[in-house]
């Protein structure tokens, strides 16, 4: 009798459980949507597992191609050592077109640094102006714009994962960790790039781009209040 607490079987290629006549990428937990060559023959009845075993890892593969749990099925692509370690299908791309927009979302930052810097000198007139209204325009908008970046980025962080996972990436770093940027920190970004690089060998540039985008960012916000600072002291405000 197959024991439910062992481990799944390991990542690797197997017949497709759909039926079909080609192989399907296990990634270790369950089944992926990348499809390979063409499905050896079936493995002996003797070596197949009741077919609940594997529906407990989020699958409901057919009984009769399910991999016995530790008895991977001979396949020229399947790992000959160190098969417990998690791995992607040869060949997965370890970026997906969210990351990217994720990776530059700074950029919105950079530009609101810079218009601050460019307009300054207005904008310390208008909050000067006894007329004014008490919240300025501009602090509206730049308000605004940081929750739709905190919600943009929630939404990118949710379908880089999926997009993950369905290229076959098993177990990505989860996206909840998105949230962490609403204080600064690109735990996300890190974490996920490093967590690809395990599973499929490279992957950081993503995250080369976006720390670089947030020290830019960082020493503009430093410049601007240097400029604050003088403009205020040369506007007479303090004695």
């Amino acid at each position: 009798m197959t024991d439910v607490n062992s481990s799944p079987p390991p990542a690797g290629w197997y017949p497709d459980p759909a039926g079909s006549d080609r192989t399907r990428w296990w990634n270790g937990f369950g089944w992926s949507d990348t499809y390979g060559e063409t499905a050896p023959a079936a493995a002996p009845v003797g070596h197949t597992p009741p077919a609940g075993d594997l529906a407990a890892y989020g699958s409901s593969p057919s009984p009769a191609y399910a991999p016995a749990y530790g008895n991977a099925p001979a396949h020229a692509n399947a790992p000959a050592y160190g098969a417990e370690e998690l791995s992607a299908p040869e060949g997965t791309s370890p970026y997906t077109p969210f990351i990217w927009a994720l990776a530059v979302l700074p950029v919105v930052g950079l530009i609101s640094n810079i218009y601050t810097l460019v307009n300054f000198d207005q904008i310390l007139a208008d909050s000067l102006d006894p007329n004014a209204p008490l919240v300025a325009p501009v602090d509206i908008v730049q308000g605004a714009i940081g929750w739709v970046m905190i919600g943009l980025s929630v939404l990118l962080g949710v379908l880089d994962w999926r997009a993950l996972k369905n290229a076959g990436v098993p177990r990505p770093f989860h996206w909840a960790w998105i949230f962490f940027s609403v204080i600064g920190v690109p735990v996300y970004m890190v974490g996920r790039s490093i967590v690809v690089r395990r599973r499929v060998g490279s992957g950081l540039a993503p995250m080369v781009v976006n720390l670089a985008l947030i020290v830019v960012n960082f020493a503009l916000g430093i410049v601007a209040a240097v400029v604050a600072v003088g403009a205020v002291l040369d506007s007479g405000m303090v004695p």
